[in-house]
């Protein structure tokens, strides 16, 4: 795949000159790279969305190197390769998050202000993985291109020679090459359909559900009209806007990774070094030529949340055991919720464990969707309505498994601290205490270790504002947040 896209750099240099890559390196946030893969492939301009097409780039090298012909050392050191360069794709996720990896005490939610140098240093990566994922005389080609080209671009003679071998290159991967790219529009379409749900963004970057009512019309008729779809995202993003990637994306490339990573090698080793840092694969690829596996199609169903069933019970395949769901479901997104996910969002919720959506769990999660909807949140109810709803949720108790340990009372602590850094509720905490003339408590600065977030000493500080807003007690509630919020705001 990265030989397509030198295609169309070294095209552009010999459009434009060295002068045309200066100027995008020096005045293109992401460099002359970021601009060319803008105009031809997945358009990213926010540090989430440039994170989340460079993962799709790796991703799609290891796709192609699962089909290219490779011995089974070649295989493993590439499953090596794929393992370190995902590691270092960890601290660019973190940065896209705004969750500084850096860990800097009190910078704990500081926007990565070195977040190019981090993704230069990513680039450099997946330059690497090109080179063993492509047969050898491919990658010598490709790294004698790359370098000679962009070195000293006037080399026009020997760059059309190169580049004509590269195109013969890029047609033998041409089907795979085209499904990947096939594969990342529809992602794109279905970042645009999850954006309107969790977009605080003021007016008028803000997506809203009008604004992706056309894409999402076109969408749901299922006839994959990918003009269509491209034609609607162009639209959309000629008005200034972009979508935002939640982490779920990330998690499903991350599994396909670890498919992947199993059909490349199956030394034990070496596959979970590829598999480091990664989502375990719902399914490992099963070896072709070998003893039955016990599985007939048909007999497994993949149900949203990771329930599986078995509809019917075979002589010859082995029963799936069927997880009890959660009981009280009153969507079709809560029938998918199985009773051990259920109780872990309850334990999240600071609800006591049960079988079903009780009148408890309802009300922390109608608490919950209050803070994560916050200030925009009329429309918040005690249901899981939709899948981002869902992802919300489950987003909360990856960050926060245990209620209790976090030191949280309420869902509607657990999601405003899921939403914004604990760090930053610590500032504004500070801010409306020298607002309100109120001394700062020595150490408040410094976070408690985790996982405890909410410490003795922020209740005390929630208790002694409170009386300044007509409140009483030591709990964040959304009437005195709203309340802190205005005060620091003046």
């Amino acid at each position: 795949m990265r030989g397509v896209f030198s295609v169309v750099a070294l095209l552009l240099v010999l459009l434009n000159g060295g002068c045309a890559i200066f100027e995008k390196e020096t005045t293109n946030r992401g460099g002359y790279l970021d601009a060319v893969l803008d105009d031809h492939w997945m358009k990213a301009d926010s540090k989430a969305m440039r994170a989340l097409r460079a993962f799709a780039m790796e991703v799609s090298l290891a796709r192609i190197a699962s089909v290219s012909a490779k011995n089974d050392s070649d295989r493993q050191l590439l499953a090596i390769r794929i393992g370190a360069l995902t590691k270092r794709f960890v601290p660019i996720y973190m940065c896209a998050f705004n969750s500084n990896p850096l860990a800097v005490p009190g910078a704990e939610s500081d926007p990565c202000f070195y977040y190019d140098s981090a993704m230069v240093d990513y680039s450099t990566g997946l330059f690497d993985l090109a080179m063993i994922a492509l047969p050898i005389e491919d990658g010598q080609k490709l790294v004698n291109t790359i370098t000679g080209s962009f070195v000293n671009p006037i080399n026009i003679a020997d760059l059309l020679t190169t580049l004509l071998q590269i195109g013969k290159d890029a047609l033998k991967y041409g089907r795979v090459v085209g499904a990947l790219y096939r594969d990342t529009v529809e992602l794109e379409v279905q970042l645009w359909l999850t954006t309107p749900a969790f977009d605080h963004r003021p007016p008028p970057y803000q997506v809203t559900v009008a604004d992706i009512t056309p894409l999402y019309n076109i969408y749901a008729r299922g006839n994959d009209d990918m003009p269509a779809w491209l034609a609607e995202m162009a639209a959309l993003r000629a008005r200034g806007l972009e979508p935002i990637p939640q982490a779920k994306f990330y998690y499903e490339l991350g599994a396909l990774m670890s498919y992947i990573c199993g059909l490349i090698t199956s030394d034990s080793a070496t596959k979970a070094s590829c598999q480091a840092n990664l989502p375990s694969a719902s399914v490992n690829p099963a070896p072709v030529l070998g003893p039955a596996v016990p599985f007939r199609i048909g007999d497994l169903t993949r149900m949203p949340g990771g329930v599986r069933t078995t509809p019917q019970k075979s002589s010859n395949t082995t029963r799936v055991s069927q997880a009890e769901p959660m009981g009280g479901a009153l969507t079709a997104v809560e029938q998918v919720v199985s009773l051990p996910d259920g109780q872990n969002f309850q334990k999240a919720l600071c609800v006591a464990p049960s079988s079903s959506f009780d009148a408890a769990t309802r009300a922390e999660l109608k608490n919950f969707n209050v803070a994560f909807l916050y200030p925009t949140d009329s429309s918040a109810t005690d249901r899981l309505t939709t899948d981002a709803d869902l992802q919300n949720l489950r987003a909360a108790q990856r960050q926060f498994p245990s209620c209790k340990a976090a030191g949280f009372v309420s869902g509607f602590e657990v999601g405003l601290f899921t939403r914004f850094q604990p760090a930053k509720v610590r500032s504004d905490l500070s801010e409306a205490l020298r607002v309100a003339g109120l001394a700062v408590p020595a150490g408040f600065g410094t976070a408690p270790a985790k996982p405890l977030i909410i410490d003795d000493t922020m209740r005390q500080v929630i208790a002694t504002l409170a009386p300044k807003y007509g409140l009483s007690g030591s709990r964040i509630t959304r009437e005195f947040y709203d309340k802190m919020s205005a005060s620091i705001e003046r």
